[in-house]
């Protein structure tokens, strides 16, 4: 699915069907709005929208309660931590999402990967 302001993002599940909604409610910022709604705090919600913009990922999945722990142990080994990335991002003048932005393009994409792979 595309999603203004972000570009074209594979998904399934709960997610998904929030952000449709979002997208074609014309929700502030779209994304922002449909993980808002999701119980992702503003502030989270701008940094993983910039992340997508820039050719990130966002991965959820309910499971169930007895399978949580594990789950998110697996999760965490390739999860960017928020707060270190909304640092990074700052520190280049960004303040917070804006859906008027364009997305990345394929070689901005790949610059800003190596800029992590280094860290």
């Amino acid at each position: 699915m595309a999603i203004p302001g972000v570009g074209p993002v594979v998904a399934a599940g709960w997610l998904v069907a929030t952000l449709a909604g979002a997208a074609a409610g014309g929700v502030a910022g779209s994304i922002v709005g449909a993980l808002t709604q999701a119980g992702v705090s503003k502030e989270d919600a701008d940094i993983y929208a910039e992340g997508l913009r820039r050719g990130g990922a966002v991965v959820s999945a309910r499971v169930p309660d007895a399978d949580a722990s594990r789950l998110q142990a697996i999760m965490d080994r390739s999860a960017v931590n928020v707060s270190e990335r909304a640092a990074a991002y700052r520190q280049t003048g960004w303040q917070s999402f804006n859906a008027k932005e364009t997305p990345y393009t394929a070689d901005q994409v790949r610059k800003e990967r190596e800029l992590y792979m280094r860290r």
